[in-house]
Parts: C-alpha cells; sequence; structure tokens
C-alpha cells in the first residue's frame, strides 16, 4: 500500500508540474482541456497502477495487470475522443486528448520506478 501512495503522490506532482508549466501558453478553453486531461489520467494511472501491484505476486498476473492497464488508457483516451467529437463542451479539444495521452504515457513511464525492488515478481512454472 505504501509503493501506492508513493506513486500516487509522485504522480500527482508531475501532472501538477506539466499543467503549471502549460497554464500560461494555454487560453481559456485549452486550460479547461488540460484540467480534465489531468482529472481523467490520474485516477486511470491510480487504478491501473493498483492493478499492477495486487496482481504483480500472481502466476501470469502481472502480465494481466499490464495488459489491463494499457486496454483501460486506450480505451479512455478513445472515450474522451469520441465525446469531444460528437459533444460541443467548449473544452479545448487538442490540449485534452494530447495532455491526456501524455500524462497517460509519462505516467505508465513511472510506474517502472515504483515497481523496482521489493518483492520479485513470481515465475511461470
Amino acid at each position: 500500500m505504501k509503493r501506492w501512495w508513493t506513486y500516487a503522490v509522485a504522480s500527482t506532482a508531475v501532472v501538477g508540474l506539466v499543467v503549471a508549466l502549460l497554464w500560461s501558453g494555454l487560453d481559456g478553453p485549452g486550460r479547461e482541456g488540460i484540467l480534465w486531461a489531468a482529472g481523467v489520467a490520474l485516477p486511470v494511472q491510480w487504478a491501473a497502477f493498483a492493478l499492477l501491484v495486487g496482481l504483480r505476486e500472481r502466476k501470469q498476473g502481472f502480465l494481466l495487470a499490464l495488459a489491463g492497464g494499457t486496454m483501460a488508457r486506450l480505451g479512455v483516451l478513445g472515450a474522451a475522443g469520441v465525446v469531444v467529437t460528437v459533444v460541443e463542451t467548449g473544452v479545448g479539444v487538442g490540449a485534452l486528448i494530447l495532455g491526456l495521452a501524455g500524462f497517460l504515457f509519462v505516467l505508465a513511464l513511472l510506474e517502472a520506478f515504483f515497481l523496482r525492488g521489493g518483492t520479485t515478481m513470481r515465475q511461470p512454472g
């Protein structure tokens, strides 16, 4: 559980830093888009990481968690793309989609840092 909390804090800090850096370069709808991207990416990443940590010790659990997390990320990105295409939201579409894709990618890479160490993964056989 400690591993998840440290990942949650670190991922929130990374997303907050990126939003702060981009804030002055975005207009009103762009700011809304990047905030929505951050607000969607964080819970998806937290759930994916919790799944990864929780299934890590089971036989084939690590691969199952990686596949599930990848499907969740792609599904959320696809759903966001459909929503902003179909519904008039007033949110900056480019900032939302690019921000969401960027956050999901960077935070997925950050997972590796927090999975290092600790117990080893169980090998099949």
